[in-house]
């Protein structure tokens, strides 16, 4: 398929505002001490290079890069991908922060469309979108295809991504390969949801030495299922472990506490009793709160809780309307964090059997 005269790759071009990367970048001085980065002709990073030099692997770098790295999919690259029923993907977010995930599905999912671009669907999941997200903030992509059955061996591809949905490739519909648009008509949940399309910038052999020759059994795949027994969704036995803990402990506590009081201090009804308190040790408290209403390791008794509010109910006539709107105000910021319903319901009958000693009864 000659790329100049296909309009589906001009069209992803002419909406991809992300430029390559500029392989003259110098590398940050705290890792290049010596300043040893420079312009080069050979792929890799600037990071890579100055490892090598440090660890005196320059020869066996540059005989690599030489003899198996290219830009572009070599003819038996393109057989072998489409042969191939999952590969490993990497991406990063904005910041750095990476996420690697699997894809699956029968031979000949994973589409070439020329030497230069590649194309996999992405099928109904959890609904986190964690790689799709992170393509969003940074289109670069690490994709490892191995076959573990029969040659083992494997493929690097390293390239930008961009997102499909199902309409924009339907404008290209007669330049898309006829099993694409077969799969694209499906109906129920194995059609895709929408498609990942990938530019090629390296592609390189995965050596066979280290890769086991593994027996492929039979085994009943219902794509696209929402069967919790079938996906084995407790297979880490995650569920008695306490919210506390599965949220992140005192960091998700800290970023809890910090909303809610945001929140509290701008609340024209009960604002006005923190007018004077010393918010530093307030957090402290609410925090140890929080974290025992979670399930952490915090204790916190109605005897804390009844000498810390005694002064506002004797002098500021703290009272149950004012005890309503925070416990509405702690509501809404659990709900913001994203907190699940049944663990919120429970925090909030925790929050009630402190009535009385919030309000000194």
């Amino acid at each position: 398929m000659d790329q100049s005269k296909n309009p589906l790759f001009g069209f992803l071009n002419k909406n991809n505002n992300h430029s390559k990367p500029d392989s003259s970048t110098q590398h940050p001085k705290e890792a290049d001490p010596e300043g040893l980065a420079k312009k080069t002709l050979v792929p890799g990073s600037d990071g890579e290079h100055y490892l090598q030099k440090k660890y005196g692997t320059e020869d066996r770098a540059n005989a690599f890069y030489n003899a198996q790295v290219l830009d572009y999919l070599a003819p038996k690259m393109q057989e072998f991908i489409v042969k191939q029923e999952f590969m490993f993907v990497s991406t990063s977010d904005g910041h750095g922060e990476c996420d690697c995930t699997s894809k699956f599905g029968t031979p000949g999912f994973i589409r070439v469309l020329n030497e230069k671009y590649i194309i996999y669907p992405e099928r109904r999941g959890n609904g986190v979108f964690a790689n799709l997200g992170n393509i969003l903030e940074n289109p670069h992509i690490g994709l490892l295809i191995i076959d573990f059955f029969q040659d083992t061996i494997g493929l690097h591809i390293n390239g930008k991504a961009r997102i499909i949905e199902h309409e924009d490739l339907m404008k290209y519909e007669e330049n898309l390969p006829q099993s694409l648009l077969e799969e694209i008509r499906l109906e129920g949940p194995k059609q895709p949801e929408r498609w990942i399309m990938v530019e090629v910038e390296e592609a390189y052999v995965q050596c066979s030495k280290h890769i086991p020759l593994l027996k492929k059994e039979d085994k009943r795949i219902d794509w696209g299922t929402d069967n919790a027994s079938a996906k084995k969704v407790d297979y880490f036995q995650l569920q008695g472990i306490p919210l506390y803990d599965r949220i992140g402990g005192d960091k998700s506590m800290e970023i809890a506490v910090d909303l809610f009081y945001k929140k509290v201090l701008e609340d024209e009804l009960v604002g006005k009793f923190f007018a004077d308190t010393d918010m530093e040790s307030q957090r402290l408290k609410q925090k140890s709160f929080l974290a025992m209403a979670f399930g952490g390791p915090y204790q916190y008794t109605g005897l804390d809780i009844r000498a810390g509010h005694k002064h506002l109910v004797e002098r500021m006539g703290l009272t149950d309307i004012h005890f309503d709107r925070v416990g509405a105000i702690f509501n809404e910021t659990l709900i913001e964090l994203r907190v699940p319903e049944k663990e919120i319901d429970r925090m909030m009958e925790i929050l009630e059997t402190f009535r009385g000693d919030v309000l000194g009864r």
